[in-house]
């Protein structure tokens, strides 16, 4: 699997879809651990590439965990 697959999990018994963000390490334990974002229907917008803002790895991991990224 890599960054931008779409991959499917269950939550709540149901199967939901993700879009990887990115991946790290446990320190702890060494499981490799992804980061994801779901794919929610009712919130599928569309945008000109020219609004778009990239954003780095760091900025992914500071919105999706309070793990400090060094």
């Amino acid at each position: 699997m890599k960054i931008g697959d779409i991959v499917t999990r269950k939550v709540c018994g149901e199967d939901m879809q993700f879009c990887i963000l990115g991946f790290y390490t446990k320190q702890s334990t060494g499981e490799r651990v992804a980061i994801l974002a779901m794919l929610d229907p009712t919130t599928i917008v569309e945008a000109s590439v020219q609004e778009l803002a990239p954003v780095s790895p760091r900025g992914i991991f500071a919105l999706t965990t309070n793990l400090y990224v060094h």
